[in-house]
């Protein structure tokens, strides 16, 4: 989903056996799986010594337990609980440890969690992309039922699919002080639409049977969107994206919020020129870092046929941990979260 080729591919395959059987294939291809974070790239707690961890199950729309975990900093007072919500295709919430690391030294415990169907949570199909905001739905109000965290203001924070999920979910829990959305999408079906017009296929009526399908999985539910969402919350709301993201291009959700919401002091946007998609909340050295990595990585592969035990134990061997853990962009989080405040 990372290029606009997959979308030529789709066109492809919708003129070859049809639109309504193109959607099953894709959604099988792209949500018929159980997402793990691959081990040899995943921060693990060892990696963060001061990040301490509590295990929490509970349970999803559909009654599947999902798992997610309170984290915080040794020897901190916490001021506030940020609910975290993961992006789509890496596994669940454990590749957002450095991040998650950075968000509890500012003070505040994070509850993240996986979605249905990534690494701990139940499942074997994620459906589509509107589980993840009854995913995230559920883990607020998981949340908002723990006594012990009454007293702290709550706050949301997503990447991708995680932002939509998040932004979709504020709606219906007025407890919510502020959301850190980043990278995200307006609706289940705007990615696609999006990347179609990358593709230069904008009016392709493929679409409108990608959002027939998402009703008939989802219903209602389906259709809702951030705008929607925004509009019904008094929430603060810090947006950021990059418009040279070619995952979910900046016309799938901060053009369509900006326009609806530009000089609303609600919210603040913020647009960068070349922060890409995954590295968005990275600095320009962390990113850098993660270039160079993955270059050494494809030319290790592409030399033979490599196994999985090569390819983690080649990683292991020129990742340098220290650099690795500290990419996130900390004075860009501290600006995000003293605007929620």
């Amino acid at each position: 989903m990372e290029k606009k080729g997959i979308f030529q591919a789709i066109v492809g395959l919708t003129k070859t056996v049809g639109p309504i059987i193109a959607v099953e294939k894709i959604y099988q291809g792209m949500f018929a799986h159980h997402f793990n974070s691959p081990k040899y790239i995943s921060f693990t707690k060892s990696d963060f010594p001061n990040l301490k961890s509590e295990k929490h199950s509970f349970l999803s729309h559909d009654k599947k337990t999902l798992i997610g975990y309170i984290y915080s900093q040794k020897g901190l007072q916490n001021k506030g609980i940020f609910v975290f919500s993961h992006g789509y295709g890496g596994g669940g919430h454990h590749t957002y440890l450095d991040l998650i690391n950075v968000i509890t030294k500012q003070g505040y415990f994070v509850f993240a969690y996986d979605a249905t169907a990534n690494d701990e949570s139940e499942g074997e199909d994620i459906r589509g992309f509107t589980q993840g905001m009854l995913d995230a739905d559920s883990a607020i109000s998981y949340v908002e039922s723990l006594k012990k965290f009454d007293k702290y203001p709550l706050y949301l924070f997503g990447h991708s699919w995680g932002a939509y999920s998040a932004s979709n979910a504020l709606e219906f829990h007025p407890r919510v002080k502020g959301l850190i959305a980043l990278s995200g999408f307006n609706e289940a079906t705007s990615i696609f639409e999006a990347n179609g017009a990358l593709a230069g296929n904008p009016g392709l009526d493929f679409y409108e049977h990608i959002r027939n399908h998402e009703i008939e999985l989802f219903g209602k539910m389906a259709t809702h969107t951030a705008i929607e969402s925004f509009s019904k919350s008094k929430a603060k709301i810090f947006l950021a994206h990059s418009l040279n993201d070619t995952t979910v291009p900046i016309t799938a959700g901060y053009y369509i919020y900006e326009k609806e919401f530009k000089g609303n002091k609600r919210f603040k946007f913020v647009q960068f020129l070349n922060k890409g998609h995954g590295t968005i909340y990275d600095t320009y050295e962390g990113m850098k870092y993660i270039d160079e990595i993955n270059k050494s990585y494809n030319a290790f592969k592409k030399e033979k046929d490599r196994t999985s035990k090569e390819c983690e134990a080649y990683l292991k061997k020129i990742i340098d941990r220290k650099k690795y853990t500290n990419m996130v962009d900390v004075k860009f989080i501290k600006e995000a979260i003293r605007f929620i405040k």
